[in-house]
């Protein structure tokens, strides 16, 4: 994989589930996966003659290019499930990180320390300056507000809980990420 720029690296750790539905979990993948993919469309401006609509919600209904979509380090089904993503430097750059961190925080029943949130997002405003793209202006803008909410919605519903989140950002080599 070309890495570019910079990439961002996500841990996402959830709540202890003692033998999770696979559906649970697959949805919970699914469903992130259409949250990276609305915030890159919404903000990258490869994507912006992208037109928003019903297709959207489908496996191909988004033209994300191979060097721009999300990508799995690792997975552990252990206590808790942890998943590790690598994001493209084109969602950093391009504002789609903040639109995604933002969506993440909307989702209320994600147990988050949001303190902790709200300082790793001040440390990418204070990194790309890019980043100050406020959600719901940007899919008003771009005719993409039905699609946020429902998209929230889904994730709330998923019965395993995210209660923690790093965020990482390294300069091209992959070996540089380090998570506090």
């Amino acid at each position: 994989m070309k890495e570019s720029v910079m990439d961002v690296r996500l841990r996402l750790m959830f709540r202890e589930e003692d033998r999770p539905f696979l559906l649970d979990v697959s949805s919970l993948f699914y469903d992130f996966e259409l949250l990276h993919d609305f915030s890159l469309i919404l903000c990258a401006e490869d994507y912006q003659a992208y037109r928003f609509s019903r297709y959207f919600w489908y496996r191909y209904g988004r033209p994300i290019k191979a060097d721009h979509k999300l990508r799995v380090v690792r997975i552990v089904k252990e206590s808790p499930l942890t998943i590790e993503l690598v994001i493209a430097g084109i969602v950093a750059g391009s504002g789609a990180l903040w639109i995604l961190i933002q969506a993440i925080e909307k989702i209320r029943n994600w147990g988050l320390n949001r303190e902790k949130l709200k300082l790793e997002v001040k440390k990418l405003r204070m990194e790309n300056d890019k980043l100050q793209l406020e959600l719901e202006q940007k899919a008003k803008e771009r005719d993409a507000h039905y699609i946020l909410g429902p998209l929230v919605r889904r994730l709330e519903r998923i019965p395993m809980k995210l209660v923690d989140i790093e965020i990482s950002v390294n300069e091209k080599d992959e070996d540089k990420f380090v998570f506090r």
